[in-house]
């Protein structure tokens, strides 16, 4: 009988690399199964039929004959011999499949090691083979994370299928990485999903936090070595329903300790720390503070880029006014000397920066006393400061504090903004994104008005001067906002021409060539100026401009590499198609032509790839 069986695998196993689904279907569903009800299972039975199902690792990518592998493998593993097999196969194909790192089949593996696990006794037989799973499991998890989406979720969907099915399954996974069984440095993944699993159990999310702070404590924040970004993201979960009780007693204490010792390598992990929790952090915000400062005027930019995150979250995530005050007094105070004299630029910049970030604050009526301090602050260090880069560092930060409360906007401020006009190209052009940070909040613009007739000269300027090209933009799109809200500022425009002077010298506003030499900051006030144009001018522009010219400006933005361009551009989109609708029309054909020179470009560079030199073929001329 078992020798039949053989022969009936032996001539099967042929068969299995077939193209056909039909057949393969019918192999898995009608010619397998019997040999498992043979009560005469061998070994060597068991181990042909172990192969017969990984030859198809590789070559099975139809939904069809996947299923009816993987019913096949959920129904044999009921037998003890195929089992053992399997288990021997699977973890040998999953620690080959790792020195290779690559991803075909690592998915179907990690199902198979899930049916394994749930569908037979392989769990209860050895705990050291348990592990050596697990372990396997956690490596390719790192490769499946890379794949597409829609596996990314077949895959936790798996593991979770089999965790709700096998609780102690969790449990033993949960011990072995507490115990170091499974080393967790090189399983974020794995950690991610273990916590994405109780978070959706809040008795199994307490029952187990103490294990995932322990660990994140001895991994992250107490790390020899910085720990890689993707291991301090898995804790996601933990961050997201943390206590303030476990933050204050066991986090803060470790991060400030850590701060003080180590800061290279927390500084990163203790940013994604503070931006995931879900907490009010006003109590640890000063504490944080003072530790972090001494980062945002470091050396390393990369630590200053690290510190100021860790501002930025603490601010955004504290709504006690005075603690806000006293961050802003504990800044005010290093940038005063009491740490000893910021010799550098780039101390001072950072000191600069941490009180841009600052502004960051929730809102509240404290912002406004807030707002107006800072900015009176930020106009007095302005003209203390020599350098150049640090009076740019100085106009950003007053731009983000007087964006957050028209009550900075002080006749001090206007003629402050008013004398930088003149000032030299990068200063002036420092006042004008100055500006144009202002007046993203509506109720400042009006209070900027005054400014309208200098701002107007620099859009002569700018329109008639190539050189000067970008401060007439910057210009064009302030004067745009004030005209848009002040009727007398609507006929001073007028008046001076400035629309038939534009268009004569550049009728294309802003010409893609120049574009796409901008930098994201630059793009992105060309996206407010068509926005503007294009919504509160629409009469003036039609009647004035090329609407093709200014809508292959608008694609190209749409387009930018840049994801943050894109996004301003779709919202900018948005609004000007609700605003003027009869433009879909020509935006569309605009974006059909831009889509066909892309495809031409495309074909012509795959046939110079593919074709040599022309001079190698003959004229048959």
């Amino acid at each position: 009988m078992a020798e039949n069986s053989l022969d009936s695998l032996v001539s099967i196993a042929g068969l299995v690399s077939t193209q056909s689904t039909k057949t393969r279907v019918r192999i898995f569903r009608h010619e397998l199964p019997p040999v498992l009800d043979n009560p005469a299972m061998c070994t060597e039975l068991a181990s042909l039929l172990v192969d017969i199902i990984f030859r198809t690792l590789s070559i099975y990518d139809d939904r069809g004959s996947r299923k009816a592998v993987d019913d096949l493998i959920a129904k044999a593993l009921g037998e003890v011999l195929f089992m053992k097999n399997f288990a021997a196969a699977l973890v040998q194909v999953m620690e080959r499949q790792l020195k290779v790192q690559s991803h075909v089949g690592c998915y179907r593996l990690l199902r198979w090691s899930c049916l394994l696990l749930s569908r037979s006794q392989f769990a209860t037989v050895s705990k050291n083979a348990l592990c050596r799973v697990a372990a396997a499991q956690a490596s390719l998890l790192n490769i499946v994370v890379q794949r597409s989406f829609r596996e990314r979720r077949a895959c936790k969907q798996t593991f979770f299928n089999l965790f709700s099915q096998s609780p102690n399954i969790y449990k033993i996974y949960v011990e072995e990485l507490k115990d170091g069984r499974i080393p967790y440095k090189d399983c974020p993944e794995l950690i991610r999903l273990l916590l994405d699993f109780s978070s959706t159990s809040p008795s199994l999310f307490e029952q187990c936090k103490p294990t995932y702070l322990d660990m994140y404590v001895k991994t992250v924040l107490n790390a020899r070595e910085k720990p890689a970004q993707v291991l301090c993201e898995a804790f996601y979960s933990l961050f997201t329903c943390m206590s303030h009780e476990d933050f204050q007693s066991i986090v803060v204490p470790s991060s400030v300790k850590m701060l003080k010792r180590n800061p290279e390598i927390v500084l990163e992990s203790v940013g994604i720390l503070l931006k995931s929790v879900n907490l009010d952090l006003s109590k640890y915000a000063t504490e944080i503070l003072l530790v972090v400062l001494p980062q945002a005027r470091h050396a390393d930019e990369g630590r200053r880029v690290g510190a100021l995150a860790i501002v930025r979250s603490l601010s955004q995530k504290s709504s006690n006014p005075d603690v806000l005050e006293a961050m802003f007094n504990a800044v005010k105070a290093v940038i005063g000397g009491s740490e000893g004299r910021l010799a550098f630029p780039y101390q001072r910049i950072g000191m600069v920066n941490a009180l841009q970030e600052l502004s960051n604050a929730p809102e509240g009526k404290y912002v406004n006393g807030l707002s107006c301090a800072i900015c009176v602050f930020l106009l007095s260090y302005y003209k203390d400061d020599g350098n150049e880069e640090v009076k740019l560092a100085i106009l950003s930060a007053v731009a983000s504090w007087a964006a957050r409360s028209a009550d900075a906007i002080q006749p001090d401020l206007v003629s402050f903004i008013a004398s930088g006009l003149k000032e030299k190209e990068a200063l002036r052009r420092g006042h004008l994104r100055c500006l144009r940070g202002i007046c993203k909040n509506a109720d400042a613009v009006l209070q900027v008005s005054s400014l309208l007739g200098p701002l107007v000269q620099l859009v002569k300027t700018g329109f008639t001067k190539a050189v000067q090209r970008l401060d007439g933009i910057y210009a064009l799109l302030l004067v745009g906002k004030i005209a848009a809200l002040d009727i007398k500022a609507e006929e001073t425009v007028a008046k001076e021409k400035i629309w038939s002077l534009i268009s004569q010298n550049e009728p294309s506003l802003v010409p893609i060539s120049l574009a796409s030499k901008l930098s994201t900051e630059d793009c992105m006030a060309c996206v407010d100026l068509l926005e503007v144009l294009l919504v509160e001018h629409l009469r003036r522009v039609l009647e004035t401009f090329s609407v093709r010219l200014l809508l292959q400006l608008m694609i190209f933005l749409i387009c930018h590499p840049s994801w943050d361009i894109r996004r301003m551009a779709y919202n900018a989109t948005r609004k000007i198609i609700t605003a003027a609708p009869q433009l879909s029309e020509d935006l569309l054909l605009e974006f059909t032509n831009f889509l066909s020179v892309v495809g031409e470009k495309i074909y012509l560079s795959k046939t110079r790839d593919f074709s040599g030199p022309s001079s190698s073929f003959p004229s048959i001329c």
